[in-house]
């Protein structure tokens, strides 16, 4: 039960479909973890992929590990904390390829600690990447999408935006605000046939969670491998998920195969809210 996927490309199969050929895909956040899943699994899929991210270096990273489609995938620097970037980026590749198919929102980032110590720096980074970023994403896409009159956008929420987690709060309040702005975009795009939908992942094994838990095994004084393990009991499926499970969902909203799908939210996260 819930055997793990590679991200590795060449433990793929060579006949792999090609669901999203020669669509027009933005994903965000692609230097790393469920980003960088993605964005193998999309270029094997055949997508004409645009993937930015403020780590140059992990971008290229992500990059050198595409071994299947990389002649089709085009790497920009992106702040998307910055209007100006994400504008930039949006405009090129509309002026490149006169559509966006696909617009992935995945760029986000996490802090956590208990709220009376929680500094404002670190409450501010959240806001303006979880929740700013997106809409600004959003923002400068959505003219588009309108005139066009197809498409799909898909952000990225979290098993946080559905149930509290101790020191989490602020995190959480930025995960349920994507979850809220995704509901009610799906609403303002439905008149120009644009499906938007989000995908909630649960404990997954990225740097950006394994960086949680080293922080919240410094905070409580114990050994990051009991926190880990704290983790991994979260869900009824005793382990965190490969980020190349969260991306094969992604793939999903972004195909036909989820066409009567919008506002609609999927929560991959080993049965953790079920409970």
């Amino acid at each position: 039960m819930g055997k793990k996927i590679s991200t590795e490309n060449e433990t793929a199969s060579s006949s792999a479909s090609t669901r999203v050929k020669n669509k027009v895909c933005i994903l965000t956040g692609a230097a790393s973890g469920i980003g960088r899943a993605t964005a193998i699994l999309f270029a094997r899929e055949g997508a004409v992929l645009v993937i930015s991210d403020v780590d140059e270096k992990g971008l290229k990273e992500t990059v050198s590990l595409i071994k299947e489609g990389k002649e089709r995938v085009t790497a920009v620097k992106c702040d998307v904390t910055k209007p100006t970037d994400v504008k930039k980026m949006i405009d090129e590749v509309v002026a490149k390829h006169s559509k966006i198919d696909v617009l992935i929102v995945n760029a986000g980032v996490v802090r956590v600690g208990p709220i009376e110590t929680f500094p404002d720096e670190d409450y501010d980074l959240l806001i303006n990447v979880n929740m700013k970023g997106t809409h600004y994403t959003c923002k400068y896409a959505i003219p588009y999408f309108k005139k066009q009159k197809s498409g799909s956008i898909i952000t990225l929420t979290s098993v946080a935006a559905h149930i509290g987690q101790p020191n989490h709060a602020n995190y959480c309040s930025t995960k349920a605000g994507v979850l809220g702005y995704t509901r009610a975009l799906a609403l303002d795009m439905a008149p120009y046939n644009v499906r938007v939908n989000s995908v909630s992942p649960g404990s997954t094994d990225t740097p950006m969670l394994q960086g949680d838990c080293m922080i919240e095994a410094k905070q409580r004084g114990v050994p990051y491998d009991v926190v880990k393990k704290e983790r991994e009991k979260e869900g009824v499926i005793p382990h965190w998920a490969d980020p190349t499970e969260i991306a094969t969902c992604i793939l999903f909203l972004a195909t036909d195969d989820a066409s009567y799908m919008t506002g609609s939210d999927l929560r991959v996260d080993g049965g953790w809210t079920a409970r």
